[in-house]
C-alpha cells in the first residue's frame, strides 16, 4: 500500500472520487472495489456501470460516483490481489442531502489546534 483512501463528505448530484496507491506487484495485482450493504461486515463488488467508473492509472486506483446520492454512503474498498496475497484499503463516503452544505476549518492558539466540521442546513423562508 503507497497511499490509502481518505474518507469523503460530499453533497448529492455532486461527483465522488475516491483513489489510493497500491504497487501492483508482480504478477500484476487484479484490482477490485466493494461497496458495503446493509451492514458494514458485507460487501458487495462494484463493476464499471453508469453509476460506477472504474479507473487504473499505473498504480493509481480511483473509484468515481457520477452523480451521488444520499443512498450512496457507505464504507467503500479497494482491494488488490495476486499469488502472494492481498491488500486493501477502506473509506467512508458520507452524501449529504442537496440542501445540506458542510464547512470545514481550523481554529488554532499557540498550544493547539482545533478542527471543525460545521453542517448547514438550507431552510426555505418565504
Amino acid at each position: 500500500m503507497i497511499q490509502p483512501l481518505n474518507n469523503v463528505r460530499s453533497v448529492a448530484s455532486d461527483s465522488v472520487e475516491l483513489s489510493c496507491r497500491i504497487s501492483a506487484g508482480v504478477p500484476t495485482a487484479d484490482i477490485h472495489w466493494y461497496r458495503s450493504g446493509q451492514s458494514d461486515t458485507i460487501f458487495n463488488e462494484i463493476f464499471n456501470d453508469e453509476k460506477y467508473e472504474i479507473r487504473r492509472d499505473g498504480d493509481t486506483m480511483t473509484l468515481i460516483i457520477a452523480v451521488s446520492e444520499a443512498t450512496d454512503s457507505a464504507i467503500y474498498r479497494c482491494e488488490a490481489v495476486n499469488w502472494f496475497g492481498k491488500v486493501r484499503t477502506e473509506s467512508s463516503v458520507i452524501v449529504l442531502r442537496t440542501s445540506s452544505r458542510f464547512f470545514s476549518f481550523a481554529i488554532s492558539s499557540p498550544d493547539e489546534i482545533l478542527f471543525l466540521t460545521v453542517v448547514f442546513i438550507g431552510i426555505n423562508i418565504r
